[in-house]
This record gives structure tokens, C-alpha cells and sequence, in this order.
């Protein structure tokens, strides 16, 4: 069981990452300015910032 267990919790924490971003992450990756996570979680009706869920998002060009 125990062979079992380490690949399946492998897989789960990889789907994580893949799945969930911070606003705050994602605001200072693409505008190189963590304020703007507020432009990202208005303009997508994000419930929590701290859990942005990977599709495709609206973004502000300015």
C-alpha cells in the first residue's frame, strides 16, 4: 500500500501547483507589480485571491 501512496501524493501536489495561483503571484509576474492583483480578481469575479484557478483570464492591457 505504501508503494501505492508515495506516487498517488506525487500526482495530487502536481496537480496543486497546476491548478491554483495567487493573484498576488500572477500580478508580479506579468506587470512586475504585486498591486495590480486587484485589476486580475475584479476582472475575472475571482472568489479569493490567494486562489486563482488556472483558465483562461481577462487581464488589463494598460
Amino acid at each position: 500500500m505504501k508503494t501505492d501512496a508515495n506516487p498517488d501524493i506525487a500526482t495530487r501536489l502536481a496537480q496543486v501547483e497546476k491548478t491554483v495561483l495567487p493573484a498576488l503571484v500572477l500580478a508580479a509576474k506579468w506587470y512586475d507589480n504585486a498591486a495590480r492583483e486587484t485589476d486580475i480578481t475584479r476582472l475575472n469575479a475571482v472568489n479569493h485571491p490567494g486562489f486563482v484557478p488556472v483558465q483562461p483570464l481577462r487581464v488589463p492591457a494598460r
